[in-house]
């Protein structure tokens, strides 16, 4: 069966087709995360593993290249650290609420960063620009950038 082209669709109807190939009957564990049923497996939480699909399609499943955003440091101005995401956002200017940020290349850790701060440059590994610097930039638990942060 397949997903049907017309009338309401369920995600957790779409979770069953996706494991089962049986859309609307299969037993799922929720969570549901539509990025592990678009990517594979349940990096995003999902209570089900999900097989990897579509692995010709650019941006799905997401672009596994990584690019890197450099010298972040907290607040308190201990350490320096380089984050990596996506290579399908592009330059790290590009970086808005809802990208998320890894610790690893392999984009499977999480970073978590309370109060990211950074000194642009005109280099494509930094948000400001050469002469400015980033203050506030934060994640959650998911790495989800929840704030951007200030250049100034």
């Amino acid at each position: 069966m397949a997903v049907p082209s017309s009338g309401q669709l369920s995600q957790l109807a779409m979770a069953q087709e996706c494991l089962y190939g049986t859309y609307g009957s299969g037993t799922v564990t929720g969570p549901i995360s539509l990025y592990d049923m678009v990517n594979g497996g349940n990096t995003n939480g999902s209570g089900n593993s999900y097989p990897t699909i579509n692995t010709g399609c650019t941006p799905n499943p997401a672009t596994r290249g990584y690019l890197s955003l450099t010298a972040v440091t907290d607040a308190m101005g201990t350490g320096s650290t380089t984050y990596y995401y996506s290579a399908g956002v592009g330059d790290a200017s590009n970086l808005q609420v809802g990208h998320t940020l890894y610790t690893n290349t392999a984009l499977t850790t999480p970073a978590q960063i309370i109060y990211g701060v950074q000194t642009g440059s005109s280099a494509t590994t930094t948000i400001c620009a050469s002469g400015q610097s980033l203050g506030g930039l934060a994640t959650n638990a998911q790495g989800a950038i929840t704030n951007r942060g200030t250049c100034s």
